[in-house]
């Protein structure tokens, strides 16, 4: 049986998931995000393993940082249209 306290981080920026090594440094990643926000749209790099990918950040871009144990299972996909109602 694993590690049930391991988990892996993982920023979704605009729609895109990105998976962080466990050595990243969570806490100055996000100051970088925050930071760029402030300003004119600016890229900031990250470092997803064996790449490297840059993303441009502006004062419009969606964030999410969140951590995933695991051994969670994935859950299904929800489709949102069957939650959607357009009835107005």
């Amino acid at each position: 049986m694993g590690n049930t306290d391991a988990t892996t981080t993982h920023i979704e920026i605009d729609g895109h998931d990105y998976v962080l090594p466990r050595s990243t440094d969570v806490a100055d990643v996000m100051s970088r995000i925050e930071a760029a926000a402030r300003s004119e749209p600016t890229f900031i790099d990250l470092a997803t393993g064996d790449s490297l990918t840059s993303v441009l950040i502006s004062s419009q871009s969606r964030v999410v940082v969140y951590l995933r144990r695991d051994d969670a299972p994935l859950a299904p996909p929800i489709d949102l249209r069957s939650t959607l109602d357009w009835d107005l």
